[in-house]
C-alpha cells in the first residue's frame, strides 16, 4: 500500500549506507532523492480521508493534518540531508552511518505518528521514537552528551509513561477504542471533569511539547551536532507532539467542546496560562544566553506553547493559525540552526557576542537570519505573521485574552534577541578584522534553499492555505 510505503521508505536510507564506501556524492543525492520521492508519493495520495484498519489497536489515516505534516517532516529531511554533506567533514565524519542509521528510523516513526488512525497507534509511534533519539543526542560520546541523553531520557520517558499512558488507556476505553474521525465526543462531553483531566495529562504527558514542568530538556540538547539539533527542533522530536495533539483535540474531543472546556478556567482554561508562562519565561532565558544554539532551542520551546494555545482556543481557524505556523517554524528554525552550525563549524563559536563580531563579513547570512527569525516572531509580510494573525484574532474573538497577551510579548521578545545581529552586520561603524572563511558550498545551499522557501511561503501564503485545507 502506498501509505506503509511512504512512512517506510526513509528506511531505504540504510540499504544505502554501503554505497557512502564507493561515493559520499552519490549517497548524498540518494536519500534526497529519497524525500522528493517521498513528496511525489504523498502529492499523489487521494485527497480524501481515509482509513486503513489492520486491527482495533492498529489503524493509519489519510487525513489533511497527517499529510501536510508529513510534507513538512520531508522537507525538513532533503535540506538536513544537503547540509550534512559538508557539515559531518567538520564534526562527525566516522560517526555518520550512525546518524543517518537512526535517523531513517526516526523519520519513519515520525511520519507514522502523523498517519496514525487511533489513539493506541500514535502512542506506539510516539513512545517509539523517544529511545531512537537518545543514540543521537549522545552522538559526541562525551560527558556532556551522556548528561543531555541521560536528561533527555528522563523528561521524555517518564512523563510518556506515568502520564501519557494512562491518558491514552483511559480515553480508548471511555472512547471503545474510537477511531480518529468517529464520533468519540459522546463519551468524553458527558464527563467534562473527566475529559479535563485527560486533556491536561496528554498536554503535559507529552513532554516533547515542552510544556512546564518538563520544558528544560530541549535546551539541554544543544551539544549536540547542528543536522540533529535542526531536525529535533524542527520535526523529528517537538514538532510530532503538536500534530498528535491536533489529532487528539479534532478527533477525540471535537472542536466545538474543546473551545467550551478551554472557556472555563478551572477546565482546561488554566493550561493557557500555563503555556504561557512556559513561553515568556523561555524567551527571557533566550535573552539572556551567550549561546546561540541554546537561545534558538529556547525560542522553540515558546513557539510551541503558542502552537498548544492556538490549539486549546478550539476553532477551525485555530488549528489552521497552528498548522502554519509548525510549517513556518520548522523550515525557519531549521534555517537558524543550519547558520548557527556554519559559524560553529567555521568559527568554533557560537557566542552570539563573537558572531556579532563576524557578521559584518556576512551580510547575506545575517539576511536569513533576519528572514527566519522575523518570521517566527510574526513579522509583517513574512511566512509567520499570517500564522500568529490568526492565532491572535482567535484568542481574542474568543475572549482568550491571556493566551493573546502571551502570544504578542513573547513575539517582541522575540525581536530583542534577532535585531541585534543585523545592527552588528548592517549598523557597526568600525567592524573588527576577522579572517573571512568561505561557508562549504552544500551549507550554503541547505541555507539559501530554507531561505527561499521561506519567502515563497511569505508570498503564497494563501495559496499554502489553499493547499493543507485541501482534503
Amino acid at each position: 500500500m502506498k501509505l506503509l510505503f511512504i512512512i517506510l521508505l526513509p528506511l531505504l536510507t540504510i540499504a544505502l549506507l554501503p554505497l557512502k564506501k564507493f561515493s559520499r556524492l552519490a549517497f548524498y543525492i540518494s536519500v534526497c532523492l529519497l524525500g522528493i520521492t517521498n513528496i511525489v508519493l504523498l502529492s499523489t495520495l487521494k485527497m480524501h480521508f481515509s482509513q486503513i484498519i489492520f486491527n482495533q489497536y492498529f489503524v493509519l489515516l489519510i487525513d489533511k493534518y497527517a499529510w501536510f505534516f508529513a510534507m513538512v517532516v520531508n522537507v525538513c529531511w532533503i535540506l538536513t540531508t544537503i547540509y550534512s554533506y559538508s557539515f559531518v567533514r567538520y564534526d562527525f565524519r566516522k560517526k555518520a552511518k550512525k546518524f543517518h542509521f537512526f535517523l531513517a528510523f526516526i523519520l519513519s516513526t515520525v511520519l507514522g505518528a502523523a498517519f496514525s488512525g487511533n489513539l493506541i497507534t500514535l502512542f506506539m509511534f510516539y513512545v517509539l521514537s523517544i529511545p531512537l533519539i537518545y543514540p543521537l543526542v549522545i552522538l559526541r560520546d562525551n560527558p556532556e552528551a551522556h548528561k543531555a541523553g541521560k536528561i533527555y531520557l528522563i523528561y521524555n520517558l517518564l512523563p510518556t509513561l506515568f502520564i501519557l499512558l494512562p491518558a491514552v488507556l483511559i480515553t480508548s476505553h471511555l472512547t471503545h477504542y474510537a477511531n480518529f474521525g468517529d464520533n468519540a465526543i459522546t463519551n468524553l462531553s458527558s464527563k467534562p471533569v473527566i475529559a479535563s483531566i485527560l486533556l491536561a495529562m496528554f498536554i503535559i504527558g507529552m513532554s516533547k511539547n515542552c510544556v512546564f514542568p518538563f520544558n528544560r530538556w530541549l535546551p539541554n540538547t544543544m551539544q549536540t551536532p547542528t543536522p540533529i539539533a535542526a531536525l529535533i527542533h524542527s520535526v523529528a522530536a517537538v514538532k510530532v507532539g503538536s500534530i498528535s495533539l491536533i489529532k487528539i483535540a479534532v478527533y477525540i474531543y471535537h472542536l466545538d467542546f474543546l473551545h467550551k472546556l478551554n472557556a472555563n478556567f478551572f477546565m482546561t482554561g488554566w493550561l493557557t496560562y500555563l503555556c504561557g508562562f512556559t513561553a515568556l519565561y523561555s524567551a527571557y532565558k533566550a535573552l539572556k544566553t551567550s549561546d546561540l544554539k541554546v537561545r534558538f532551542s529556547e525560542s522553540t520551546v515558546s513557539q510551541l506553547s503558542y502552537i498548544i494555545t492556538a490549539i486549546l482556543t478550539g476553532t477551525p481557524t485555530s488549528i489552521l493559525g497552528a498548522k502554519l505556523h509548525i510549517i513556518t517554524h520548522s523550515i525557519a528554525k531549521c534555517c537558524l540552526f543550519f547558520i548557527a552550525g556554519f559559524y560553529n563549524c567555521a568559527y568554533s563559536t557560537v557566542n552570539t557576542s563573537q558572531v556579532a563580531r563576524i557578521s559584518p563579513y556576512k551580510k547575506w547570512i545575517t539576511v536569513s537570519v533576519l528572514i527566519s527569525g522575523l518570521s517566527i516572531a510574526g513579522f509583517p509580510f513574512l511566512a509567520g505573521y499570517l500564522s500568529k494573525d490568526l492565532i491572535l484574532i482567535e484568542e481574542l474573538h474568543s475572549g482568550n485574552y491571556a493566551a493573546a497577551i502571551f502570544l504578542v510579548s513573547g513575539s517582541i521578545l522575540n525581536l530583542f534577541y534577532i535585531l541585534p545581529l543585523a545592527k552588528a552586520s548592517f549598523f557597526n561603524p568600525k567592524p573588527e578584522e576577522i579572517e573571512n572563511r568561505a561557508i562549504p558550498l552544500s551549507m550554503k545551499i541547505a541555507i539559501i534553499l530554507a531561505t527561499l522557501i521561506i519567502i515563497a511561503i511569505s508570498i503564497y501564503t494563501y495559496t499554502v492555505v489553499r493547499v493543507i485545507e485541501s482534503f
